[in-house]
């Protein structure tokens, strides 16, 4: 198998995507990349990010890349994980505060970011398969619900009372992590206000 075949046949097992790190780890050097892109056999998405011309490359695989250390957050966190029906068109990440997303941000209008503590940046990140079958990071139920509420003033109503409902209505709400995160983020307060109405 030539590395041509290797790298083409790697793109396609990786739905439709690869990264130069990706690459080089299979001894696929850069001037092949290069040349392939030339040669519109593969296309480049971003700085470090290449894939199949009729790809469809989907904004989540391309946000994650751009911003290594954004975890989809808030309305976003809450479509992907069921707790909103109504598809993003602004994406929301939150990232370490300090981090810089200045670039990135000069480039799309249609991303917002928003700075954690670095001691809350952790919670509830956990892997998911986004709806195009890739792998992301994104906030947990419990995370996205508690997002939710600390800026209830900024979220669209709507989006807001489906996700409320939605996740104190659901099988599989964890009310003991949601508790635990409450307290790590110093959050209980304005929990018990939605779960003295809603339990």
């Amino acid at each position: 198998m030539t590395k041509r075949e290797l790298l083409l046949n790697t793109i396609k097992d990786n739905k439709g995507i690869i990264t130069t790190k990706e690459a080089l780890e299979l001894g696929i050097h850069k001037d092949i990349l290069k040349e392939l892109t030339h040669r519109h056999e593969i296309i480049k998405i971003a700085g470090g990010l290449y894939g199949l011309p009729n790809e469809e490359i989907d904004e989540y695989i391309y946000f994650s890349h751009r911003v290594p250390k954004g975890i989809f957050s808030h309305e976003t966190a809450a479509y992907l994980q069921g707790l909103s029906t109504r598809m993003p068109l602004i994406y929301v990440m939150t990232v370490p505060a300090g981090d810089n997303v200045s670039r990135i941000k000069a480039m799309r209008d249609d991303i917002i970011f928003k700075y954690s503590k670095k001691e809350y940046y952790d919670i509830g990140k956990e892997k998911i398969i986004n709806p195009f079958g890739r792998e992301i990071f994104s906030y947990d139920k419990e995370r996205t619900l508690l997002d939710l509420i600390k800026d209830k003033n900024r979220i669209d109503t709507g989006i807001f009372s489906e996700a409320i409902k939605l996740y104190f209505g659901g099988v599989d709400k964890d009310l003991l992590k949601l508790s635990k995160y409450a307290i790590c983020m110093n959050m209980e307060e304005q929990l018990k206000t939605y779960t003295e109405v809603l339990l």
